[in-house]
């Protein structure tokens, strides 16, 4: 390759001796001339003892900054030799994780199902041997196969796990941890602890569009050691604490809890002062294909606030329950019963009783960060549990990365996330607002819970002066932010405590209508709010994450037209109120109107 360079073990090594050689010729260059100092004054006379007082003075200084300047060689020595021999053992690990990807897989895995009409995607060819093509900034490129090597494990052993390089374009894939292969797909790493940087298979534009400005790759300069992702680092470091004598007799450490705990820990850092009133559960699915790792908060389906950032390995349960999931002929045209569970960790442990059943795998690790249910824990007992898990900022997920993925890259259709490649730079605020104005305008009067009149008001008002491009104050973003949270307050009552229903018999309840009501009204809010930030592609993508989690939801009803297009005529008629009184002074507030009535046509 043009810019690479070959960097050779056994060449960083013979520069180490070379630097240990000077380093000694530095140190009998500094010593002092003892001899010629001690007979100075025999020789001299005592007339000269100024000058043999100033000469000891810069002998010993030549002394001091000699054995500095060899002590700088022996440094350089030492950094040589441990840099041989971390590439020696880089080298080993890729040659290991070459070696396993190179075996023969015969049949699909037991954790990847087919799709339901029984065909397997297709993977292109730059993806099947390993490589992954750079998404376009248009987001040309073609989707493929949904299921990354990273999220399809091989080894039992997760310490174990190999290292890999990661992709040079630094561009990131997202895919459920065990989703659709095709029977001649090489099976991946392990997740675990000591899994390294793992290589994709990702679905191309779709989930490789970074969340920031789309822009040319950086350069990667090839001679650097290969680095652990920050998760995995993470995890390898809490293992590391874990395997520390405790003193605690008959304790043994659970790497998958490990995982758990630290992805847990490092969500919870992230989302501390964005994400109130949420609890959130990490679990680890294993079987014999490997290990998958799933996420879930307790609000809607597993809603996930803007600004986190996941590992590509992550996957979550709510990908899997629709009626084109995995699940969905489970699960049924009614909805998951999962939805509106009060405990993230009960949704886990229901998903992973289905999920094992379909692909012959096991609930092995499970992470809360709410306390867990007696009768839960006793119903799982061979599962190792963490409960009240608190933050863990060694773990920065508020940043993007090239082995991470943003909330839509993660629980996005494909073709919502394809809708952000055909808004150009100039078009992504009025984009914002369109979604915004939508999801307000589709929600109507009829299907607005009476506890969110005031949001809906605030809305209105902002999305007045949004469409008409009127400045709008951070006071009222602050009075939505601050309604939008007294919905939590709300909601908390009609979550379902599920503790004393036995594992697997949850069934949809029909009065979770009235939350799913509220959930949908503090998406409409999230929409709103997005408004006050920059309008860059990352906040498009939020944007489209959460107008999909309401008209995505498989429960979701539009409104008849009749009522949309009144409601929409509504917001049409306060904007241009507000345009028509800026030049006069005081913006009106759009007042209260009854809601439009549909009345059938006589026949």
């Amino acid at each position: 390759m043009p810019d690479s360079m070959e960097i050779e073990p056994s060449v960083l090594r013979e520069l180490a001796l070379q630097h240990d050689q000077v380093a000694r010729d530095t140190r009998e260059w500094a010593k002092p001339p003892t001899h010629w100092l001690d007979t100075f004054e025999s020789t001299y006379g005592k007339i000269a003892d100024p000058v043999h007082q100033a000469l000891i003075r810069y002998y010993e200084a030549r002394q001091r900054a000699g054995n500095a300047l060899a002590k700088e060689h022996d440094d350089t020595a030492a950094a040589l030799r441990s840099s041989a021999d971390a590439y020696e053992h880089a080298d080993a690990e890729i040659g290991s994780f070459v070696s396993r990807t190179a075996e023969p897989f015969v049949e699909p895995s037991p954790a990847a199902p087919f799709p339901a009409n029984g065909a397997a995607p297709s993977v292109p060819a730059a993806e099947a041997n390993g490589s992954r093509a750079a998404s376009a900034p248009n987001g040309a490129a073609p989707v493929g196969n949904p299921l990354s090597a990273a999220q399809q494990p091989a080894a039992e052993h997760p310490i174990d796990g190999a290292a890999a390089k990661t992709d040079s374009a630094g561009t990131p894939t997202a895919g459920p941890v065990s989703a659709p292969i095709s029977a001649g797909a090489p099976p991946g790493p392990p997740v675990g602890v000591d899994a390294g940087p793992m290589p994709s298979y990702g679905t191309g534009a779709d989930r490789a569009e970074p969340p920031g400005p789309a822009g040319p790759a950086p350069h990667v300069d090839a001679t650097l050691i290969p680095v652990l992702p920050p998760f995995l680092a993470a995890a390898r470091a809490a293992r590391d604490r874990a395997a520390e004598p405790a003193h605690v007799v008959n304790e043994a450490d659970n790497e998958d809890l490990i995982i758990a705990q630290t992805l847990l820990g490092g969500i919870l850092a992230a989302t501390e002062t964005t994400a109130v009133g949420l609890d959130w559960a990490v679990a680890v699915v294993r079987g014999a294909a490997g290990a998958g790792i799933f996420v879930t908060s307790n609000e809607g389906r597993g809603w996930l606030p803007a600004g986190l950032f996941l590992p590509n390995e992550v996957s979550t349960p709510w990908m899997w329950d629709g009626p084109d999931g995995l699940l969905g002929a489970d699960i049924g045209d009614g909805g998951s019963p999962w939805e509106g569970v009060a405990d993230p960790a009960r949704v886990l442990a229901e998903f992973g009783l289905v999920w094992g059943g379909k692909t012959d795998s096991r609930l092995s690790a499970l992470a809360s960060s709410a306390p867990l249910a007696a009768d839960l824990r006793t119903q799982l007992s061979d599962v190792a549990m963490a409960a009240n898990v608190g933050p863990v900022y060694e773990l920065d997920l508020r940043v993007f990365t090239p082995d991470t993925t943003d909330r839509l890259g993660l629980a996005g259709s494909p073709a919502a996330v394809e809708s952000t490649a055909t808004v150009p730079d100039s078009g992504v605020r009025a984009r914002c607002v369109q979604l915004a104005a939508d999801a307000h305008n589709l929600m109507g009067r009829a299907g607005s819970a009476a506890a969110a009149a005031d949001s809906r008001r605030l809305r209105e008002r902002i999305l007045a002066l949004a469409e008409v491009g009127q400045e709008i104050s951070t006071e009222s973003f602050d009075e939505l932010a601050d309604a939008n949270d007294l919905l939590v307050a709300e909601m908390l009552p009609l979550r379902v405590d599920a503790h004393l229903i036995e594992l697997g018999a949850l069934r949809v309840d029909d009065r979770s209508s009235i939350l799913r009501a509220l959930v949908f009204e503090r998406r409409c809010n999230e929409l709103v709010l997005l408004l006050a930030g920059e309008p860059t592609r990352q906040c498009l993508r939020d944007a489209v994450y959460a107008h999909e989690q309401i008209v995505g939801h498989p429960q979701f009803v539009e409104a008849p037209a009749a009522v949309v297009a009144a409601d929409a005529g509504r917001v049409a008629q306060d904007a241009a109120r507000v345009a028509g009184s800026a030049v006069g002074g005081k913006v009106t507030p759009p007042s209260d109107v009854a809601p439009p009535r549909v009345t059938p046509e006589s026949s």
